[in-house]
């Protein structure tokens, strides 16, 4: 037969005090999550939401880099649309020079004027070729810290070939250049703009019956052809500013969300926390009055 537990006063005051932390404890915790916002003040308090807090500043930080590159992107694809586009016009330009100059009626001064014109358009196309964005030059390839043209007599590329790749989005990368070797050109011979443009200037000035005949055939075919080849370039341009903005969109939506979800983890609900401290702190009040009275019969009872 088990003997009734005898509650000594020692028992009750003892338990009295574990209460009394542990409530002291929950208010100075909820008052922590008030004050500083933050539901969490270690992984300890919840460690699940720790873990779903690192993976979603993992997403964040990833989604943030890739808006790097996104910038990246809209930024070169706009420079090299926009030279592309005045080159466009300076080529438009000289293309009717040629016709104008293959005028079986025009005199060799007449021409010459002409060559002069087309020598201040190349000028002005390589000024447009040497773009940069930010400090990097857009149509020197990788070599981007390298001008890739220089003004004079030489046409010559500084520049490479190679692909500027940039990240946009998970798993998504975007070739954000246009080689000006691959465009413009840059050695003689090669059949591309400044090429065409330094030939015709050397027909116009030699004004012979077989330059003249190259004016109006293969100069103003070459024209043409270089004329595709630019405003190809200008339309991949614009495609990779297209793209890059429907990117930017898309990253912009995944970081609201995430940003989102991370609040709903770290952030203090305030109005629960506040009617929570309320609640906490009428215990913990109702603890210490009945405490004082559990004492005061203690008292009263070892006096007796």
């Amino acid at each position: 037969m088990s003997l009734p537990l005898r509650i000594t006063s020692n028992m009750m005051s003892s338990q009295l005090l574990t209460d009394v932390r542990n409530a002291n404890r929950e208010i100075a915790k909820t008052s922590s999550q008030v004050t500083s916002g933050a539901k969490m003040q270690s992984a300890a308090d919840d460690p699940t939401g720790a873990y779903k807090a690192l993976r979603l500043r993992t997403t964040l930080a990833d989604t943030n880099a890739s808006r790097d590159g996104v910038a990246a992107a809209q930024g070169w694809a706009t420079q090299s649309e926009s030279a592309l586009s005045s080159i466009t016009d300076l080529a438009q330009t000289a293309h009717e020079l040629i016709v104008q100059a293959g005028n079986g009626t025009l005199q060799a001064s007449d021409r010459q004027a002409i060559a002069s014109q087309m020598n201040q358009l190349l000028e002005q196309m390589k000024a447009s070729a040497n773009t940069k964005f930010g400090d990097q030059y857009v149509f020197s390839g990788q070599a981007s810290n390298t001008k890739p043209y220089t003004a004079g007599a030489s046409d010559a590329y500084a520049g490479d070939n190679n692909a500027v790749v940039r990240t946009i989005g998970p798993g998504q990368s975007v070739q954000i250049n246009q080689a000006g070797g691959n465009v413009f050109g840059g050695t003689p011979g090669d059949g591309k703009l400044f090429d065409t443009m330094r030939q015709t200037i050397a027909h116009l000035n030699s004004n012979t019956a077989a330059d003249i005949q190259a004016l109006q055939t293969t100069d103003l075919a070459s024209i043409n052809s270089n004329l595709d080849q630019v405003i190809t370039a200008r339309t991949s341009a614009g495609a990779v500013l297209q793209r890059a903005n429907l990117a930017d969109d898309r990253l912009q939506d995944i970081s609201l969300n995430v940003t989102k979800q991370l609040s709903g983890v770290e952030d203090t609900d305030m109005p629960s926390a506040i009617t929570a401290l309320s609640t906490q702190k009428t215990a913990y009040q109702a603890a210490l009055t009945a405490g004082a009275n559990i004492i005061q019969k203690s008292l009263m009872d070892f006096l007796r």
